[in-house]
């Protein structure tokens, strides 16, 4: 929450300056650069460990305040394009992805535990330490870089598009 915090103070002028979409790609390449050094270190200070992880939270927390624009530019963009505005398809569609995203990464963490040899009696063996370690800091650089990929490659919606949209609907609206 203090990160959050912290990001929400300057996360708006950010993305009206170089727009939400270059943003976010900012923000998760900073997140995986900062969990590689994490996973690099191998330190087995918990206080470091925090602090770097607090650091690369920065990423995320500037794509989750964003995330909420984003949606928005979305309803604009089918707008422009339909002429209908599908404000509750479009979010539901959100939310849903979402909820199914979640309970994918849940059974996904039994899995990679499983992968690793955790188990009740092995909890506290240096192997499957290590390797909770390494998952813990693997994979949110592999989710940073595959969200920056999708948003590079596959969300159109850049600083240039979403300032067209919103003169097309203020010029409709103006009417």
């Amino acid at each position: 929450v203090v990160v959050t915090l912290f990001v929400a103070a300057f996360t708006v002028k950010l993305s009206h300056r170089f727009g939400r979409k270059e943003l976010a790609v900012c923000g998760s390449l900073f997140g995986a650069l900062i969990f590689f050094v994490v996973f690099l270190v191998q330190t087995e200070n918990v206080w470091v460990y925090l602090g770097l992880y607090a650091i690369s939270y920065v990423g995320l927390a500037v794509f989750s305040l964003i995330t909420w624009a984003m949606i928005t530019d979305v309803i604009d963009d089918t707008e422009v394009k339909s002429g209908e505005r599908n404000d509750g398809t479009i979010y539901a569609v959100y939310s849903f992805s979402r909820k199914l995203g979640q309970a994918i990464s849940s059974g996904l963490a039994g899995a990679l535990l499983t992968a690793i040899g955790y188990s009740a009696k092995t909890q506290f063996d240096p192997k499957v330490t290590k390797g909770i370690y390494n998952l813990s800091c693997l994979i949110p650089v592999a989710g940073y870089l595959i969200l920056a990929l999708v948003l590079v490659f596959f969300y159109p919606l850049n600083k240039a598009r979403v300032e067209s949209n919103a003169a097309i609907l203020a010029q409709k609206t103006n009417k």
